[in-house]
């Protein structure tokens, strides 16, 4: 299998936030395009979908697409973009969505709800692509791929996905709330700054990522009026990386209230505590619109020494 690379079209959480405050960074959705070889998957159908819908759409100019849609849950941030994903509506595409059943329904139904017409005009029969739901287990394949999966703490629930290849690993860890599951949550209560202890299974699916996608919502003083909100903050974030190593980390789910520069400084806060730990050889970044990542350890940068000037 070639190469795995992640692309983002919808980096921002709970609703679009677009204007010039959040261009950086970008103001859709969540939405991830992943890569793995020959396949195509993508991670949620934000608001970002709809512009990957339309790329592909010209890539492929009319020859047959397949792709595998993946959804962490469905709290509408995940789905709304979903009606407006083109690819959906060509016949002769095949488009397979997995998802956790729900209390309330199967994923088809679900999905199809928001384009009820007292909600959206256009029914989800009119989308002509072969459609197909799958409910997600522990791991499935989704061609040369291995997908794993585990449940995370949100209200609702939400599921973490680790896409693996020969050469690659891929988490994707949106929506989650990790404080909510530590061993000692009582002791990080008192303490956020304290060390976080985890089961041996959730710090097994986050461990050997190339690049680990991850919720952090929130700045730290935030965080404490938002507890069971069902988002992480930085401190909770830089405990995760510094015990699970990922060789990349890129900073997701972006708040709405928080525009570019404040998505910035969470990532130098969060690279400068990682340091400070001890951890110097992780690449710490946001996730922004339009940014495509190589799924592998990164190289170093190249350092230049310039040779010494001589006085005679």
């Amino acid at each position: 299998m070639g190469r795995m690379t992640v692309r983002f079209w919808g980096t921002r959480g709970s609703i679009p936030t677009p204007g010039r405050m959040t261009e950086k960074f970008g103001g859709n959705t969540c939405c991830v395009e992943v890569r793995a070889g020959d396949e195509l998957i993508v991670i949620d159908a934000g608001s970002g979908i709809r512009e990957l819908g339309g790329l592909l759409m010209e890539e492929f100019g009319g020859s047959p697409i397949t792709a595998s849609l993946l959804l962490t849950h469905l709290h509408w941030d995940h789905i709304q973009g979903f009606p407006f994903f083109s690819p959906a509506y060509q016949a002769g595409n095949s488009l397979v969505c997995y998802g956790e059943e729900r209390p309330n329904g199967g994923i088809r139904e679900l999905l199809g709800g928001q384009m009820q017409g007292d909600y959206f005009p256009v029914p989800i029969s009119a989308m002509h692509a072969q459609l197909e739901f799958r409910t997600t287990s522990d791991a499935f394949r989704v061609g040369q791929a291995t997908v794993r999966t585990c449940r995370l703490p949100h209200p609702g629930g939400s599921l973490g996905y680790r896409v693996e290849t020969r050469q690659s690993v891929l988490v994707f860890a949106t929506d989650c709330e990790l404080d909510q599951v530590a061993e000692n949550a009582d002791q990080i209560e008192d303490d956020h700054r304290a060390s976080r202890r985890y089961s041996a299974d959730l710090l097994r699916f986050f461990r050997g990522a190339d690049l680990l996608v991850i919720d952090c919502q929130y700045l730290d003083e935030e965080y404490r009026h938002r507890q069971g909100w069902g988002h992480n903050s930085v401190t909770t974030v830089v405990d995760l990386c510094a015990q699970v190593l990922p060789h990349m980390v890129a900073l997701f789910h972006h708040d709405p209230q928080h525009h570019d520069d404040t998505v910035s400084a969470m990532v130098t806060e969060t690279a400068r505590r990682l340091e400070e730990r001890g951890v110097r050889d992780m690449l710490v970044f946001a996730a922004r619109e339009g940014l495509m990542v190589e799924v592998k350890k990164p190289r170093p940068p190249v350092r230049v020494h310039a040779p010494a000037v001589s006085n005679k």
